[in-house]
């Protein structure tokens, strides 16, 4: 009676399955991560000392640029060996680049400068956003 019904069901779930499990990882990933029901790119970052700016560029061809289309079971990469920026910070309701930039020990223009995704004046920063705080500086744009 509700054959038709388990059997579309199962063909889409199918599908999503060969799309996941068909995926590549870029060139040089050096540490990924599989997604779990529940995780949001800011969850996966601060779970894994990733910056959210590194897991969405790493993964532009994965990741929407809202994040919306994360699928439990996908595998996703942390970071390509030698732009791998594990130090990291997650921000919170207080923090402001300059307070985080002084707390990590670095100049503003090592952070602005591994996190791209803020503008120059960093307004555009939010809480529970993870940032790159390392000395060195892995972005080249």
């Amino acid at each position: 009676m509700h054959a038709p019904f388990f059997t579309a069901r199962l063909v889409a779930l199918a599908a999503i399955a060969s799309v996941v499990t068909g995926q590549t990882l870029p060139a040089g990933c050096d540490r990924a991560v599989t997604v779990q029901s529940g995780d949001t790119c800011d969850a996966i970052s601060a779970a894994n000392k990733v910056s959210t700016y590194q897991l969405a560029a790493v993964n532009s061809d994965i990741i929407d640029p809202g994040c919306g289309n994360l699928f439990v079971g996908e595998v996703l990469c942390l970071g390509i060996t030698g732009q791998d920026c594990n130090v990291t910070h997650v921000m919170q309701t207080d923090d402001t680049c300059d307070s985080v930039a002084i707390a990590a020990g670095i100049p503003i223009n090592t952070l602005l400068a591994n996190n791209p995704n803020l503008n120059t004046i960093c307004t555009n920063v939010y809480s529970g956003e993870v940032l790159c705080t390392a000395s060195q500086i892995y972005v080249k744009l």
